[in-house]
This record gives structure tokens, sequence and C-alpha cells, in this order.
């Protein structure tokens, strides 16, 4: 688990740079629960890695989203 600064859990998840777009709207669309926060990208296979950002408070509901999501989503959760 990465902890953002104080009051914040962050998780680290790998995905496709259009998915980027996507995982923003799909967040927009659960009252911004959560914001996304780019680190790199991956040139070779033109994946990227995001921090999403939620309170200490939503961390539980973030990480049973983010699991769903992954499901049907290319989205990889990093530790």
């Amino acid at each position: 688990m990465n902890h953002a600064p104080t009051g914040l859990v962050a998780r680290r998840v790998r995905l496709a740079q259009g998915d980027v777009v996507l995982l923003g709207a799909l967040l927009h669309g659960e009252d911004h629960f959560a914001s996304i926060h780019g680190e790199r990208g991956e040139p070779e296979d033109e994946r990227v890695i995001v921090s999403v950002v939620t309170t200490c408070s939503r961390a539980g509901e973030l990480d049973a989203w983010l699991a769903e999501l992954s499901e049907t989503l290319d989205l990889e959760l990093l530790e």
C-alpha cells in the first residue's frame, strides 16, 4: 500500500495510455471519490503507471472498485 500525504492513500496501476482518459471518466462518474496522478510511461509497450489517490476513509472502496474494474479493463494493480 502506498501512502500519499497526510490523510490520503495512493494505489499504483499500470494501463494503456489511451485508457487513462477512460479511467478518469469512470472516476468522474463515481462522484470524484479519487483522483489520478501520472507517474511514468512504459514506451516499449505503450503503457503508463498512474497513482489513483483517495482519502484513507475511502481506501477500501477504492481497492474494491479497482479490483472490479481490472476484470473488464486491462488494468494491472501494482504493489
